[in-house]
């Protein structure tokens, strides 16, 4: 499939009480299957991910985030439970607990948007609140 959407993902993550906004617009794919909607996109160098390929699953209550290529990572979201995610770096792997607060899906099959809120542990202590809000916009044809 070839790229068929603008991906706008806003991301504002808090730690000591220090607030950071990341904002990042790709073209990707965007599909609708058994009731399931996927986002894929590739990263570059300004996300620190290049070479590698993140996809996004959605589906009524929960939200699974992978990439894989020259990182790889796993990590799911369902609001009201937590859940360990391996988390590959530069500096080797660790382990962070998603702590899922709320998923908000408005997606459709013509875009739409995703909200999900979700505190990030380790050791059982909440070291950061993100909010990552993901806008997309279906491309004519």
């Amino acid at each position: 499939m070839k790229n068929n959407a603008t991906i706008l993902m806003h991301t504002t993550q808090t730690v000591d009480g220090e607030e950071d906004v990341i904002e990042l617009q790709t073209c990707g794919k965007f599909a609708e299957r058994d009731g399931k909607y996927y986002i894929s996109y590739e990263e570059t160098e300004l996300t620190g991910f290049e070479e590698t390929v993140t996809t996004i699953m959605v589906s009524d209550s929960r939200v699974k985030m992978s990439r894989s290529g020259k990182y790889n990572m796993s990590m799911t979201y369902e609001t009201g439970e937590k859940n360990l995610c391996y988390y590959e770096t530069l500096y080797g792997n660790i382990v962070v607990a998603v702590d899922t607060k709320k998923i908000v899906n408005n997606l459709t099959p013509e875009g739409g948007a995703l909200l999900i809120d979700y505190l990030l542990d380790a050791d059982n202590t909440t070291f950061a609140h993100n909010q990552l809000e993901i806008t997309i916009q279906k491309n004519g044809g």
